[in-house]
């Protein structure tokens, strides 16, 4: 199994794919999302939103 820094930068570099490609921006937006956005929160689920100046 992939390292978590591995699997990040596959995803990154799946983004770039995408942006870069030849595909309306309706495409790359669903692209994006299902193929990089979706994964990469998957990947950080666990993590607790850094702080904001909303919390004090």
């Amino acid at each position: 199994m992939a390292s978590k820094l591995e699997q990040e930068t596959f995803l990154y570099r799946r983004a770039i794919d995408i942006i870069e490609s030849v595909d309306t921006d309706d495409v790359k937006e669903e692209l994006l999302f299902q193929e990089v956005w979706v994964p990469l929160a998957a990947l950080y689920k666990h993590r607790k939103a850094p702080y904001t100046d909303e919390e004090e």
